[in-house]
């Protein structure tokens, strides 16, 4: 009996660690089954989860396995520390169980023509740009070799090549505690056209659809093509969500919002599922950007829902490099023939070469090493860019923390015109972005890429960026 007043016998009855995927990590195995019990409520809300030591100790594992579990049960949002008592399970609304019901809405093959998006040249602090400095070329040249041979030169399947479709599948079970049958996933061309694809199968000309504010422009332009009246919400209002009007669908970014990076805590997300269960509302995950957020990679909403009303959407452009325009869908087995078939009708299927590259890229364990050395890459990037922020004439100013990732946010006086502020630095060269662009509604501020740049072009960028706000911020 351990000083919770657990023992091991009772650790067993809302611990069990062999219904967890043997290949993941202890800690991961761990985490799901802790979040198990609580979703469940073998461990109810209010209770106090043993130290780390006596966990261990108990399940004969390493203390450190435990410490790292728990620290991840609390950045979701499952558990809060208090300061000398221990950790405590959180009161969290119950999720409403499987039913045989209806799902959230029927698709259509209705497709329409979007307006190809003109991209610019990178430039210094410029958003969404990878490192590609530190790209593993040989490595990838080496895919690309193993993958132009045989059925890398024939025309694939519409839905994407089943290797890739198979390392993604993996890959979200490892890294975002979801579920996946590789006939889930969906490959397409990058976020926008998956986002294109679900506005067109789901939402009819006149449909109510809910977007995330702040979000990304290009959601609510693939929304508005087919038609939809589009209405924006913010994380904050998820607290009264009985007041959100109806939709068909919502668009949201749980794990990490662009550009602000907040992350929807467990209570949340479990109301939330509640609520589309309740009003058949189709949830749109995007998963921006979240192979860099600080700290370890959170769930995903998608590996709570348990009717199938969640899709979830991910992108390879910032992980890797922007031309490769590889992304995906997981989707309800429902809805798969109907997208398909819609997939066949606007392109027929991508090109099957890099497909394969990338699937080989990720089995062989370059994927992984790659975000890893990114990672800690981006991590000393944004702390230099800080450093120079704190060194000039705008230390002044507050910076938004964005959870780490690819960016920073940079708030300005009230009295700005974030958006004339951008024209004015893209005419010397810094191409950063107005948060205005993503929320009207929002104080003004500018997002700064760090990601892409080394020390010197950080440098220019914020002495562009100083001479450029210095006589604003005096007003």
């Amino acid at each position: 009996m351990d000083e919770s007043g657990l023992s091991r016998t009772d650790l067993g009855l809302f611990l069990d660690l062999r219904a967890t995927d043997p290949a993941l990590p202890d800690y991961r195995r761990l985490f799901q089954a802790l979040r198990q019990a609580i979703l469940e409520r073998r461990l109810e809300g209010g209770s106090r989860l043993p130290s780390t030591r006596a966990l261990a100790a108990a399940l004969g594992i390493a203390r450190n396995t435990v410490k790292n579990a728990y620290e991840l049960l609390q950045a979701e949002g499952y558990l809060q520390g208090r300061q000398g008592a221990g950790c405590f399970v959180v009161e969290l609304p119950v999720l409403d169980r499987p039913n045989t019901g209806l799902q959230a809405g029927q698709s259509q093959t209705e497709i329409a023509v979007v307006e190809p998006r003109h991209r610019d040249s990178p430039g210094l602090l410029q958003t969404a740009i990878p490192a590609l400095d530190q790209f593993p070329h040989r490595r990838w040249q080496r895919a690309l070799q193993h993958a132009s041979t045989g059925a890398g030169l024939l025309a694939g399947d519409p839905q994407g090549d089943w290797q890739l479709r198979a390392e993604i599948a993996r890959w979200l079970g490892a890294q975002r505690g979801m579920q996946v049958d590789i006939e889930q996933v969906l490959i397409t061309s990058g976020s926008q056209q998956g986002l294109y694809l679900i506005a067109s199968q789901l939402v009819m000309a006149g449909d109510p659809v809910l977007l995330e504010r702040p979000g990304f422009s290009g959601t609510e332009d693939a929304m508005r093509a087919v038609g939809a009246r589009v209405s924006r919400f913010h994380q904050q209002q998820l607290d009264r969500i009985e007041a959100l009007p109806q939709a068909k669908l919502m668009v949201l970014t749980p794990s990490r919002n662009f550009p602000l990076g907040h992350t929807l805590p467990a209570d949340r997300r479990l109301t939330l599922l509640n609520w589309a269960y309740e009003r058949q509302v189709w949830l749109i995950e995007d998963d921006y950007d979240s192979e860099f957020a600080a700290g370890p990679a959170l769930s995903a909403m998608y590996s709570l829902d348990r009717r199938q009303q969640v899709i979830y959407a991910g992108t390879f452009s910032r992980t890797l490099f922007p031309g490769l325009r590889i992304g995906y869908l997981v989707l309800p087995k429902a809805l798969v023939p109907g997208f398909v078939k819609a997939r066949r009708v606007v392109d027929g299927g991508l090109s099957t070469l890099p497909q394969r590259a990338l699937a080989e890229f990720m089995a062989c364990g370059d994927y992984s090493r790659h975000l890893r050395r990114m990672k800690r890459l981006y991590s000393q990037r944004r702390a230099l860019l800080e450093q120079l922020l704190a060194q000039s004439a705008l230390a002044r100013l507050p910076i938004v923390d964005a959870g780490g990732g690819m960016h920073l946010c940079l708030q300005l006086p009230s009295h700005c015109d974030d958006r004339e502020i951008m024209t004015r630095l893209e005419s010397r060269g810094v191409k950063v972005r107005a948060i205005s662009l993503y929320d009207e509604q929002c104080e003004p501020g500018l997002v700064l890429g760090f990601a892409a740049q080394g020390a010197d072009s950080l440098a220019r960028g914020v002495v562009a960026l100083a001479a450029t706000l210095a006589p604003l911020l005096d007003r």
